[in-house]
């Protein structure tokens, strides 16, 4: 063997090895941010079906359609409002030694990993609605990222402060170890 290539492996993973994503124990988010969607959304349904009704009402040439649009629109606000709920179940995040890993969605599932050894830094942010209900979001920036690479929201001030500071611990740890 060439000494280039007793420097350079790149053998083939068996698939059957390899850990399952979906077998990661995720901690669900807080009980509260579920109001908090609920009402995020209750608030954007109002203003859409709001303006979808009076359009119709002050431009009566658009009878009969605009009645249809207007009936369609309220028909996806509230749908808006009810998937915001049932979608809040299937939320919910896992932290291992090198990386943390945010799984959200019902009928449009994500699940995005991000390593400490990628992040560049991350932020605790609140809402009004947040506030309220004494929630957080944890926002985390990694190298090359043009904006925000992974959020979670839905976290006590305290977890969310806990977090920041073991994923920048972690970070640092991995930095040194290179």
């Amino acid at each position: 063997m060439s000494p280039i290539n007793e420097l350079f492996t790149n053998d083939q993973i068996d698939l059957q090895g390899l850990p399952d994503a979906e077998q990661l124990e995720m901690i669900p988010l807080e009980p509260a941010y579920k109001t908090v969607r609920y009402i995020s959304a209750a608030l954007i349904a109002f203003v859409i079906i709001t303006a979808s009704w009076a359009i119709v009402m002050f431009q009566p040439d658009l009878a009969p359609y605009g009645y249809i649009g207007a009936g369609l629109m309220t028909l996806i606000a509230w749908w808006m409002v009810v998937y915001n709920g049932l979608a809040f179940h299937y939320m919910g995040y896992a932290i291992r030694e090198k990386d943390i890993t945010y799984k959200s969605g019902w009928l449009w599932k994500s699940m995005t990993t991000v390593p400490f050894n990628r992040v560049q830094h991350c932020d605790l942010r609140q809402g009004i609605i947040d506030r309220r209900f004494g929630l957080s979001k944890l926002t985390i920036y990694t190298a090359g990222g043009q904006s925000t690479d992974l959020m979670i929201p839905g976290l006590l001030p305290e977890t969310a402060e806990k977090l920041k500071t073991f994923i920048l611990r972690s970070t640092e740890q991995s930095i040194e170890n290179e």
